[in-house]
């Protein structure tokens, strides 16, 4: 393990910018990688005032998904390393109260593509593209992005990106909803951070409750969703922001969120 930290956070106001940085293997996730993520999202977590995140990378791409040149820890099975490694971090950025935008500068690969896949909002650079390389080493994919895939592809395209451990461009991505915007590569982490900005003004309650919302949507009944869009309506409308944004409604001016 290196000397040197591989995940560094910056705070900016209400915004928090977590970056990958082992540029020169293309962000590929080691363990040293993993433990520094999870404690950076856990950290950041707990940190009432940040009200959203960007995942960013340094260099030319976000990750080329796992350190192959690392082998697994004395006794430990590639199934528990995926659980208790890599499954805290996409809980956290599934649970977590604040909205996750990964800044996507270029390739996404293997896991680390299910992990920007698995984040609120994303950034995509136009030239960047997503492979799932996994049948290529004999490998099936991991992190969930059989799941994210699914509900974006649909069946056969999923299968035949698997498959053929293939490639989608930006364009592509975008379309079927992998990223949500595109940018120039190298305006990829201001747009993304400019986006944040424009998010974190907003009610953080209200955002949070959405969240919370659309994530539990995909395994309930739509009776279930609408119970729980009640109950954080709920909650919602007790807040003194949804009292602020009534206030300022009427006042004509802009709302100043508090996040209470």
């Amino acid at each position: 393990m290196s000397d040197k930290p591989v995940v560094d956070l910056a705070v900016d106001g209400h915004v928090a910018t977590i970056y990958l940085n082992r540029p020169d293997s293309l962000n590929a996730f080691n363990r040293q990688m993993r433990t520094e993520l999870l404690a950076s999202f856990t950290q950041v977590a707990a940190m009432p005032t940040i009200r959203v995140v960007v995942l960013a990378a340094r260099g030319r791409g976000f990750s080329s998904g796992a350190d192959l040149t690392e082998g697994l820890m004395p006794g430990q099975t590639v199934e528990r390393q995926i659980l208790d490694e890599y499954g805290p971090i996409l809980r956290l950025i599934e649970t977590m109260d604040q909205t996750v935008i990964a800044a996507i500068p270029g390739v996404m690969a293997g896991i680390g593509a299910a992990i920007a896949m698995h984040c609120d909002l994303s950034v995509m650079a136009n030239n960047a593209g997503m492979v799932m390389a996994f049948s290529n080493v004999g490998l099936v994919p991991d992190g969930g992005a059989s799941w994210n895939l699914l509900r974006r592809l649909g069946y056969q395209r999923s299968f035949q990106l698997l498959a053929e451990g293939g490639k989608l461009d930006a364009a592509g991505c975008l379309e079927v909803g992998l990223v949500t915007k595109l940018a120039d590569a190298d305006k990829v982490l201001e747009t993304a951070q400019e986006w944040a900005g424009l998010l974190a003004v907003r009610a953080p309650i209200a955002l949070r409750e959405t969240k919370s919302l659309l994530r539990n949507a995909a395994t309930q009944s739509f009776n279930e969703t609408v119970a729980g869009e009640a109950k954080a309506q709920n909650v919602c409308l007790a807040s003194e922001d949804s009292a602020e944004a009534i206030a300022a409604f009427m006042a004509k001016r802009s709302p100043v969120f508090k996040g209470r």
